[in-house]
């Protein structure tokens, strides 16, 4: 290099070059409740009514013009499920609005963002809760999750216990174990046997590379490049091929980026749960305190579990 070259390590007029965009690598799918059916309530207690059908009598005879008796009938049970409210908040000063940067504005941003993050709240809790709270002027109320509904077709530790929805029991934990094909078979078979038909198996990702193994896997395959010579195996999956019919395999990242890991894995039906809400994501502006403006998204709603025995649970996942 010539004495005296002017180069950009001494220049200090030279403009920076930052782009004009925000890039974000965390996950923010919410797999569970964009599943299942939406709809509304109308109060913070919403309640709804199951039923089920008689056992099979293949005994089921008359005789030929004998008078019709009357068997006592069992009547419906109503169930609900308490609202709970998920909200965040973030302020921006007024300079900071005004000021040229790159990107988009923080108001903008940050309403993004925080909208993400909170569905991804609703997904946790939707799942993971294992009661019910009902809530004071102290006290936040929260909505029981599948965690908590989920007891006639149960697979736990040695030692555990399923949750017991009636009295607001959460399931006790048992002997961690290690995800295997024998307790999912038992979970899709439980289910079924109870009238369930589940579609969904929703799991952390460290459980659906175990699942990789199973032998019910459905689509590994073997894919030939066009020209003929190359050959990938493809090892993982998305659909298990159980004795009751194809369920999805859902690696579900919110379980295993929650701060308490939900070491579960849901068998679903997603025909017999739904999200209802209340009041939906509302973006509200505060008053204003200083010299910055202040925000809060907030929603309500409750997770709708139309029949627990039509889906399985299992806990205790090492």
């Amino acid at each position: 290099m010539p004495a005296n070259t002017v180069t950009t390590y001494t220049t200090v007029g030279n403009r920076e070059d930052l782009i004009d965009k925000v890039f974000m690598i965390s996950p923010s799918d919410t797999p569970f409740t964009s599943a299942i059916a939406k709809t509304g309530c109308d109060g913070v207690y919403h309640e709804w009514q199951t039923d089920s059908l008689r056992a099979p009598n293949a005994q089921n005879a008359s005789v030929e013009g004998a008078d019709a008796t009357f068997v006592a009938q069992t009547p419906t049970t109503r169930i609900g499920n308490r609202t709970q409210i998920i909200k965040d908040t973030f302020s921006v000063s007024n300079t900071q609005e005004a000021v040229k940067k790159a990107g988009p504005k923080e108001v903008a941003r940050l309403s993004a963002k925080k909208s993400v993050e909170l569905k991804k709240d609703v997904e946790a809790a939707s799942l993971s809760n294992t009661t019910s709270v009902s809530g004071s002027t102290t006290v936040a109320r929260t909505l029981r999750g599948c965690g908590g509904w989920i007891a006639t077709n149960y697979v736990g530790g040695a030692g555990g216990s399923a949750p017991v929805p009636p009295t607001n029991t959460p399931p006790v934990a048992g002997t961690a174990v290690a995800f295997t094909e024998p307790m999912l078979k038992t979970a899709l078979m439980n289910a079924y046997t109870a009238g369930g038909n589940v579609t969904q198996v929703h799991m952390r990702p460290s459980d659906k590379v175990l699942s990789s193994a199973f032998a019910g896997n459905a689509t590994r395959m073997q894919e030939v490049e066009g020209n003929g010579k190359t050959a990938i195996l493809q090892t993982a999956y998305a659909v298990y091929a159980s004795d009751f019919g194809n369920v999805a395999m859902i690696p579900n990242r919110v379980m295993a980026a929650q701060v308490t890991p939900d070491k579960s894995v849901y068998c679903i039906d997603t025909a017999m749960w739904a999200l209802a809400t209340l009041r939906g994501f509302e973006k509200t502006e505060l008053a204003q305190t200083g010299d910055a403006r202040n925000w809060q998204i907030v929603y309500e709603g409750t997770l709708e579990a139309r029949n627990e025995a039509s889906s399985a649970q299992i806990r205790d996942l090492t």
